[in-house]
C-alpha cells in the first residue's frame, strides 16, 4: 500500500521531520500519527476529568451550608472547650 502526497508543504514537512528523527518516511509519518493519537488521548482524558470535576462541584454545591459565624480560632476554642 502506498500514500501519494500531492501537497508540497506536507511533503516538506514529512521529509524535515524525517531528517530530523533519523528515519525514513514512513516512520516519519508513522511518528506524526503516534504524537497526534497521544494529544488526542490527552485532551479526550482532559475533557473526562473537567466533567468530573464539574460533576464533584455540583454535588458539593447540593449540601446543605452551615456557617455559624466564627472565626478559625473561636471554632476551635469551642471544640475543644476553651470557651
Amino acid at each position: 500500500m502506498s500514500i501519494l502526497v500531492r501537497d508540497p508543504e506536507i511533503d516538506r514537512q514529512v521529509r524535515a521531520l524525517a531528517k530530523r528523527l533519523d528515519c525514513t518516511l514512513q516512520e516519519a509519518i508513522g511518528h506524526a500519527l503516534k504524537i497526534e493519537q497521544e494529544t488526542e488521548s490527552q485532551s479526550s482524558r482532559v475533557e473526562r476529568i473537567k466533567e468530573a470535576t464539574r460533576r464533584a462541584q455540583e454535588r458539593l454545591a447540593a449540601l446543605p451550608k452551615t456557617d455559624d459565624g466564627l472565626t478559625h480560632k473561636e471554632f476551635w476554642d469551642r471544640e475543644y472547650g476553651d470557651v
